[in-house]
């Protein structure tokens, strides 16, 4: 009997090819533990992190392109967020305003909004709009700088391509 293994080392780039159907996405989402193997075990170094471009688009919808960016990072995100539309405010709640920024210093938050800012920036997003008012190539950049956002170890990219125009593209390459 042989039993598969697949071993992905620091720098390695893999594609994963096949026809349509063929479990080319169900294989990258038991990679990604979003799903268990049908046999078998799926291990990963403790403190890898991995992050996923999924093959469908972010939903079209009134979340901002910042805060879909920011959702990348999970907890320190969602504070991004909040810190986010409290000072865009035309009247920030100070009390509440104060407790995001303690919180951003305790989670070095900072250094997070910095990172998402760049990567916003490097994708040429417009922070303020909202998903549903862009274009499927820029929610495709959105899904892309969200991946990016938490700098993996490993990036999954399922089907990166769709949606993205040459110059894209070019940059993803």
């Amino acid at each position: 009997i042989t039993v598969p293994q697949l071993s992905i080392k620091p720098g390695e780039r893999i594609a994963i090819l096949g026809p349509i159907g063929s479990g080319k996405s169900t294989l990258l989402k038991v990679l990604a533990g979003e799903m268990p193997p049908d046999s078998g075990e799926r291990w990963v170094r403790p403190g890898v992190q991995i992050a996923r471009l999924q093959q469908t688009l972010p939903e079209a919808d009134e979340l901002s392109v910042y805060d879909a960016v920011a959702g990348g990072l999970a907890d320190a995100g969602r504070l991004l967020s909040e810190y986010h539309k409290l000072i865009q405010a035309e009247q920030p709640d100070m009390a509440a305003l104060s407790r995001v920024q303690q919180q951003l210093e305790a989670a070095d938050g900072w250094q997070l909004q910095q990172r998402v800012e760049t990567t916003i920036s490097q994708l040429q997003l417009p922070a303020e709009a909202t998903m549903g008012e862009l274009s499927g190539g820029w929610r495709r950049r959105v899904a892309l700088a969200q991946a990016l956002v938490s700098q993996p170890d490993l990036l999954q990219m399922d089907a990166p391509t769709n949606h993205l125009d040459i110059p894209a593209i070019r940059w993803l390459e």
